[in-house]
């Protein structure tokens, strides 16, 4: 695969999981159907901005915005890491028809897979010829 063709799926990638999350999460504030605490939805609404904002900055070769979805992601993987040892929990997430543990292996393969890529030679140089 062409280093700009996986770098542009993965920033729309990036852009549709934030807009779908962004959306369920407002469908559910307006339907009265979220029972989740208002911190709950402030960080989940966060995290769907944060990954629309970085999505279209991949997209325009940000390298700020590389940077910063490299951290993201690795977060993320450190994060489910903890959850599956049970070193942390999560109370009030917000709750999906799709089983928690199957969310958190697709997601931990999903940013492993995201890192793997964009730290590659020929996709870091793109970013690297911007800045």
């Amino acid at each position: 695969m062409k280093p700009k063709l996986g770098i542009i799926i993965f920033a729309f990638t990036e852009v549709l999981i934030g807009s779908i999350t962004l959306f369920a999460v407002t469908l559910s504030i307006m339907q009265g159907k979220s029972s989740k605490p208002l911190e709950v939805l402030v960080f989940v609404s966060a995290s769907a901005i944060l990954s629309v904002v970085l999505g279209l900055g991949i997209l325009r070769f940000n390298l700020t915005c590389y940077r910063f979805l490299l951290y993201f992601s690795s977060v993320i993987i450190f994060s489910k890491i903890l959850i599956f040892a049970k070193v942390i929990t999560l109370s009030g997430s917000v709750e999906t028809s799709i089983p928690a543990d199957l969310k958190n292996v697709v997601s931990i393969l999903y940013h492993s897979l995201l890192i793997f890529y964009l730290t590659c030679r020929r996709a870091k140089r793109l970013f690297n010829k911007v800045a």
